[in-house]
């Protein structure tokens, strides 16, 4: 592993990281407005609640199909070629893909919370979820030997 290398990575993952923080901030401050703006809330659970919790679902699905994918095919590339250029962005968006789909689920919260009316044990789940996510998939140097 040439040094070069290994300083792209390095400047790469400072920026991926910093994107990733900006994605776990973004999160505490979407419970604090809704819990600002909101009411109690309603507790009953309705077919919306449901609608949400299988978006919610399918969202934490695409997260992990899609980096998965991509992660297999950057570290290909990062093996075949670690000073390819392209092999580098392949292996960023591998590491962004999963944070959108995270933050998803925490909106998905949001939603239950602001436009359902829902109460805040029935946005938790979507907001521990979207958190656990967000530090599941917090970026890190390749596993791949270059």
């Amino acid at each position: 592993m040439n040094a070069r290398y290994v300083q792209q990575i390095k400047s790469a993952l400072g920026k991926l990281r910093l994107i990733h923080a900006a994605f776990v901030v973004a999160m505490p401050l979407f419970v604090w407005i809704t819990q600002s703006v909101c009411g109690h809330g309603c507790s009953d659970w309705t077919l919306w609640h449901w609608v949400m919790t299988g978006l919610a679902l399918y969202a934490m699905w695409g997260g992990f199909f899609f980096r998965r994918r991509l992660m297999r095919r950057s570290e290909e590339a990062l093996r075949k070629d670690s000073a390819n250029p392209k092999s580098l962005k392949q292996w960023q968006a591998a590491q962004i893909i999963g944070m959108p789909f995270a933050e998803t689920i925490v909106l998905y919260g949001v939603v239950v919370r602001m436009v359902l009316g829902g109460t805040l044990w029935q946005a938790s789940p979507f907001y521990a979820a979207g958190l656990f996510l967000l530090l599941l998939w917090t970026p890190r140097m390749p596993s791949t030997p270059a």
